[in-house]
């Protein structure tokens, strides 16, 4: 029996008769700028997401899933249309794919599921804030030209006293949580999935949090007190090794000089993971409402974070480069019927390969020239064979590979960095310069993209990400 013929199979054996009931849904659920810091990845000893860690035991964890680019919109466009940042030449915030000249008429995931027959709505941060698509969607919450609910803010800015640091700034909310935007997002997301559907569905959900600013109730920062909080391990030679490309990417003397020199390292670390249990609350919110639903045992369900966030490792903070902390992101997928609970998959895997993944998943027909690859075989078996690596670029000609081991950097200017990952999980030490490795580099460089496109034209909108453009 093919997966079309099994999927069918499990609507006539529950006697329903609703589509909705009958085929196989999407809850597609994502989290903006997660690193791996929640429980079930193990990425920070502090962190408390009981939410997210029950998802993850119902269906298939990848471990070492990568993002694209590592900033939102090159990362979610790529995802969206999956089509890589170097064929499109959408590289960072300020590039609305729609002017791309590879991507101007190109088929979301959501309008391939439209084709369809599916009913396609969404709510919260899908796509970068700046540039939403309204042609993907059927409906949109709050409205399809504001993608994301307001958040309620302190009434003193920026309350960390760092100074011009823009959104770089946290600090707990005297607030209910009905308050909040995301929690807006997922009572919306509830009522749909409270809704008699007559077609199958595709519902997206945003989460904003843990994006900055760190503003979430004061209940969840009270969940960790600063006296306990874990600091990330930092190497003060880090970026000695490091070329000046890479040098630039992480800004020593901006963020983390800032966050020192103003005694914010322990505070920022507690909002974050304030932020990241803030949303993995919402997680539950969303999947309580699925399971009270008609809909619980024919809806694929896809967790997501759009890249990895840095909070002083490599003397950097945010996203914005091409090291483990910035590419590595959050990827759960529970399928009734296929996936198999507590599953654990070390394979490499890149968002990019969610658009074919979710098309094998529901049984709808192939889409020609995306650029990822299908995940079906390592839902259906987490150890199965998967030689790809995964390809992160950030700016024009600057890329990323990285493997179960290896991680290789190549940028612009033909500057290397190579990491042992089996010996130096930290990436403290950069090999690319010994002659021994050689061949190790060669047979990872195979893998760079052999286009690297123009840069798409650019336009500034009024959205909530510095544009990230690589100096």
């Amino acid at each position: 029996m093919n997966r079309r013929q099994f999927l069918a199979s499990l609507g006539a054996a529950a006697g329903v008769s609703s589509a909705a009931e009958s085929k196989q849904n999407v809850l597609f659920i994502a989290i903006d700028d997660l690193n791996d810091w929640i429980g079930c990845l193990g990425g920070h000893p502090d962190a408390k997401t009981p939410h997210m860690d029950r998802l993850a035991a119902r269906g298939i964890l990848f471990t070492n899933a990568h993002c694209a680019a590592p900033l939102c919109n090159p990362s979610r466009t790529a995802l969206l249309t999956g089509i890589r940042p170097s064929t499109s030449g959408v590289y960072d915030n300020a590039q609305p794919f729609r002017r791309s000249p590879v991507l101007q008429s190109a088929v979301t995931l959501p309008q391939h599921f439209q084709a369809h027959g599916y009913r396609v709505v969404g709510g919260g941060k899908i796509y970068h804030g700046s540039f939403p698509d309204p042609a993907s969607w059927h409906e949109y919450f709050p409205s399809q030209q504001q993608n994301k609910p307001r958040d309620p803010v302190p009434p003193v800015r920026p309350a960390n006293g760092i100074p011009d640091t823009a959104q770089f700034d946290w600090s707990p909310l005297r607030v209910g949580e009905s308050a909040m935007g995301d929690t807006q997002v997922v009572e919306w997301a509830s009522r749909e999935l409270r809704k008699k559907h007559d077609k199958p569905f595709f519902l997206a959900c945003g989460i904003f949090r843990p994006h900055l600013p760190w503003y979430v109730p004061e209940k969840y920062f009270d969940l960790y007190p600063l006296d306990k909080i874990t600091l990330p391990r930092v190497k003060e030679d880090d970026l000695d090794d490091v070329p000046p490309i890479g040098r630039r990417f992480a800004r020593p003397e901006g963020d983390h000089k800032k966050v020192l020199e103003h005694n914010q390292w322990r505070k920022a670390v507690q909002a974050y993971l304030a932020s990241i249990t803030f949303a993995d609350a919402r997680v539950g919110q969303v999947l309580d409402a699925l399971d009270a639903s008609p809909y619980a045992k024919n809806t694929n369900i896809v967790l997501w974070s759009d890249h990895g966030w840095h909070l002083g490792e490599k003397l950097h903070w945010r996203k914005f480069t091409l090291w483990e902390e910035a590419t590595h992101n959050v990827l759960m997928i529970s399928s009734p019927g296929l996936t198999k609970a507590g599953g654990r998959c070390a394979r490499t895997v890149s968002l990019l390969d969610l658009y074919p993944t979710l098309i094998d998943m529901c049984g709808l027909s192939r889409r020609p020239g995306l650029e990822g690859a299908s995940l079906l075989p390592l839902l259906k078996n987490p150890a199965a064979v998967w030689d790809r690596p995964a390809i992160t670029t950030y700016g024009r000609a600057n890329h990323s590979v990285r493997t179960e081991r290896w991680r290789y950097i190549r940028y612009r200017d033909g500057t290397e960095e190579l990491y042992d990952r089996q010996n130096d999980e930290m990436e403290w030490t950069n090999l690319a310069g010994q002659p021994e490795h050689q061949q190790t580099k060669t047979m990872l460089a195979r893998w760079l993209p052999k286009e690297n496109a123009p840069d798409s034209p650019r336009e500034r909108g009024p959205g909530e990400d510095a544009p990230g453009n690589p100096p």
